[in-house]
């Protein structure tokens, strides 16, 4: 019996060493894991407010004003990259890093960055006149001044004096003078030495996202309708460039020292856009999108504004309740929001109705 006794308690002793040691192993792995364990660059941003920015874009989604990309960068880190429904809707395509959208304005901004590295290359001088490159524009005006948006041009046609404003059609003449290179040519040695991947003015994109605008184009109420294909030939054209979220916030990195505000739409190729750097936060905003509504840069804002900790208004969602059929009459009648901009409201079968020109749009009372 002794025997039996000892050889139990020899028994239960290892199987207490045992668990000791099976719990200080786990302690250890643990430990280890923790210490040794990183957060993937994109999940820097802290959670909250990486919520409240899908929130919001999810919200735009919803209510049919925005479909894209939003990618905020703070310095070479991007901190929130987010794709929001599809780059094409008839065939159930998602966005990826590589879809291309078309960018609009922003193409100012490059051409500034290429006449800015020719200076540095000594080809052109800042001081220069514009007029020396390009003498059928009669100006005292530096390339300079004119990178600086600090003058208005005049256009000398014969006897003729026309004024205009600066727009980049003349930036991109001026390069296409000074390198001896059309501009196309000039985006792609611009692109390989910034390590740009889908910034380009090929006609055919395969990663192009397809443009859409949301109207009433069928006498059906809002719906999405695809943009007409431009067949434009004219290559110096602000509707041609096409880059992506990433390429984007690189040519904001190489501007790092200086602030960055650039958003708008294309009126008819479905889609809109909004870039900000601010040099201070070091802090990036892409918002891309294949719809034709201008609200990127109310996107780009709550944004800030969800950053920083501050108050942000989000659209309301549309939540349709029950009226007093009596009260809609009350709303029928003949608006004006301008001298310009006129309106009639119709009461019919129960429900209210605005007249937009041809179009005829269905009001959803909505709390």
């Amino acid at each position: 019996m002794p025997s039996t006794t000892h050889s139990q308690n020899v028994g239960n002793n290892y199987n207490k060493m045992k668990n000791k040691i099976l719990y200080i192993l786990v302690v250890i792995i643990s430990f280890i894991s923790c210490k040794t364990e990183k957060k993937p660059k994109n999940e820097i941003i802290e959670t909250p407010k990486n919520e409240r920015i899908d929130s919001l874009g999810n919200r735009y989604l919803e209510l049919g004003r925005f479909s894209g990309v939003i990618l905020i960068n703070k310095e070479d880190t991007i901190i929130y990259n987010q794709n929001f429904g599809f780059a094409d809707y008839q065939n159930n395509i998602s966005f990826s890093n590589n879809t291309s959208f078309k960018i609009g304005k922003i193409s100012e901004l490059i051409s500034t960055n290429i006449l800015r590295e020719m200076a540095k290359d000594n080809r052109i001088q800042l001081s220069d006149k514009f007029s020396k490159y390009i003498p059928e524009i009669n100006s005292e005006s530096t390339i300079k001044d004119f990178l600086n948006y600090k003058t208005n041009l005049v256009n000398q046609s014969s006897d003729k004096f026309v004024e205009s404003n600066l727009d980049n059609y003349s930036l991109e003449f001026l390069i296409e003078k000074i390198s001896g290179k059309n501009f196309p040519e000039n985006i792609e040695e611009y692109s390989k030495d910034l390590g740009l991947k889908n910034t380009n003015f090929r006609k055919v994109d395969s990663n192009l996202a397809v443009g859409y605008l949301y109207h009433n184009y069928q006498g059906n109420g809002l719906e999405l309708q695809k943009s007409p294909i431009s067949n434009s030939k004219d290559t110096l054209s602000d509707n041609v460039l096409k880059s992506t979220a990433n390429d984007l916030t690189r040519i904001l990195n190489s501007n790092s020292a200086n602030e960055v505000a650039i958003d708008g739409y294309l009126e008819n190729d479905g889609f809109s856009y909004s870039i900000t750097h601010n040099p201070k936060n070091k802090i990036s905003i892409v918002v891309l999108s294949n719809r034709k509504h201008p609200v990127a840069k109310e996107i780009s804002n709550s944004i800030v504004s969800i950053l920083e900790d501050k108050e942000y208004r989000i659209p309301l969602a549309r939540k349709q309740f029950d009226i007093d059929k009596e009260l809609l009459k009350e709303y029928s009648g003949f608006y004006s929001l301008n001298e310009e901009m006129n309106f009639e409201v119709l009461n019919e079968n129960d429900s209210l109705f605005v007249m937009m020109g041809p179009n005829k749009i269905h009001l959803i009372p909505q709390s």
